[in-house]
């Protein structure tokens, strides 16, 4: 298996188990997202709030200003899910490293692999 893809294996246990997860916004409440391949943009999760600090911590320059905020998984599913989906966006899966690397897919991809490990 990758380290993306047991990045992504974890993420779904982690998420799972604690039915939250985490993603960095700024002081003026932007989330963060990347733009990537094929004109997609990422908009990053991650499982917990140590993985988000140690991925803003390798990338001070630019992430100067991100701090980690949780949401319930069913708040997820509720509110950030229809916006992301609206959106198109593609969901980064714990990504890490000082190169913020990892897994990025849709967000029913996301939903079907988490509540298999319910």
């Amino acid at each position: 298996m990758s380290i993306a893809g047991a990045q992504a294996n974890k993420f779904y246990e982690e998420v799972a188990a604690n039915k939250s997860l985490w993603f960095a916004e700024n002081g003026e409440a932007t989330a963060l997202e990347f733009d990537i391949r094929d004109n997609k943009v990422s908009f990053p999760l991650w499982s917990s709030k140590p993985r988000v600090q140690r991925t803003i911590k390798l990338n001070p320059e630019l992430l100067a200003g991100f701090s980690p905020r949780e949401i319930s998984w069913e708040s997820f599913k509720e509110i950030l899910v229809p916006i992301l989906k609206d959106k198109e966006r593609l969901i980064g899966v714990n990504l890490s490293g000082p190169r913020i690397t990892g897994f990025d897919m849709p967000v029913d991809s996301l939903i079907r692999q988490v509540e298999a490990f319910f």
